[in-house]
């Protein structure tokens, strides 16, 4: 029952490791308000704009920009005086960058028309290739507003660009206007922040080691350990970036793992004590293996530190180069030792000498 228990928990922890992955919503705006520009402002660093682009119509050689519903307006012409026409149209996108994620929730403008513009207008998206209405809507010479909510599932969580067109037909002469002003898209951006999380057992201690692209109002990370995925005690904090769309690298020591599997989680704690929890990795400790390792090395001449794993019952001797015992006392403790000479180290190199069940490990130590 006991390894039936046991395979369970790693196949788990397999599954579980597959994403490791956590996301903070952010709001986006974008707008385009025609400011003698046809260029974008995004709120959000994770969401890019497209300039506006003019296909088949272009914006009026003479005073493009006049008075609009929001100070100035952009004015297009020479729309074709026939049926609307899908090759002529106003186009501008949303983009997310690196590992982001974007929702839209609403799209609005405010339009109008000279006297002789083009008297009807629709709006299509890249989100079903451009094949359907989205908004269509008769144009008046006074302003009015355009007000698109999607609920679509394609406007969730897109990693490619969204790009809207908007068509207009039928002016009374070529040179009649329609009147763009004020168009605004509204969602939230998904970024994925945490780029890897590893955990490496390196003999009788786990490496933890992660990266994030981005990070928003991050205080620090809390790395916490399980061996049964129940109960967690916490192995160590890191202080966080804060705020950053460069990508960021983090590491932190186990030096208590316990014998046989070691299941790791990270969180990250926000500034307002929001925490965000990663999905588990797990290291593997192995139970039998015989650890003794001089840490730190070089060593202080008054007090050698060893680092031992399943070696409680070894023992230990300083020796010269030469193989000569040198006179010391073993302090003991669970995991470690000391091994303290009974007269302080001339600067050099020794060998630090360990038997255990039979086995003999031998390491040199610089003294200065």
């Amino acid at each position: 029952m006991r390894k039936l228990y046991r395979a369970v928990l790693v196949l788990l922890i397999e599954l579980l490791a597959v994403d490791v992955t956590w996301a903070q919503t952010a709001p986006f705006s974008g707008r385009w308000s025609f400011e003698n520009s046809d260029d974008g402002t995004s709120t959000n660093s994770f969401i890019a704009l497209s300039s506006v682009n003019y296909n088949g119509v272009n914006k009026l050689a003479v005073n493009p920009y006049t008075a609009g519903y929001n100070s100035l307006s952009v004015n297009i012409q020479n729309w074709s005086a026939t049926l609307c026409n899908n090759a002529e149209y106003v186009e501008f996108a949303a983009q997310p960058t690196g590992t982001a994620k974007l929702t839209l929730t609403t799209l609005s403008f405010a339009f109008a028309r000279s006297p002789a513009g083009p008297q009807q207008l629709t709006v299509r998206s890249s989100v079903d290739s451009f094949g359907a209405d989205i908004y269509s809507q008769g144009v008046s010479e006074s302003y009015q507003i355009a007000t698109i909510a999607f609920s679509n599932s394609g406007y969730i969580e897109r990693t490619n660009p969204i790009t809207f067109r908007i068509y207009a037909c039928n002016p009374t002469a070529g040179g009649g206007t329609l009147k763009l002003d004020e168009i605004q898209l509204n969602g939230s951006s998904l970024p994925v922040t945490l780029l890897s999380f590893t955990a490496k057992p390196e003999g009788d201690r786990v490496q933890l080691a992660w990266a994030t692209t981005s990070e928003r109002d991050a205080d620090r990370f809390i790395v916490e350990r399980s061996t049964d995925l129940r109960e967690y005690v916490s192995v160590g904090e890191v202080a966080a970036k804060g705020t950053t769309d460069t990508r960021q690298y983090y590491g932190l020591t186990d030096t208590h793992p316990l014998p046989g599997n070691n299941y790791y989680r990270l969180r990250q704690i926000d500034l307002d004590g929001t925490a965000h929890t990663v999905k588990l990795v797990s290291a593997v400790v192995a139970e039998n293996d015989v650890v003794a390792v001089v840490s730190p090395n070089p060593a202080d001449p008054t007090r050698i530190h060893l680092r031992l794993w399943n070696a409680d019952d070894a023992t230990v001797r300083l020796l010269t180069l030469a193989g000569q015992p040198i006179s010391t006392r073993l302090e003991r403790r669970l995991g470690d030792a000391d091994l303290i000479p009974q007269h302080p180290l001339p600067t050099g190199v020794y060998l630090v000498e360990v038997q255990v069940e039979g086995r003999k490990l031998v390491s040199k130590v610089l003294v200065r």
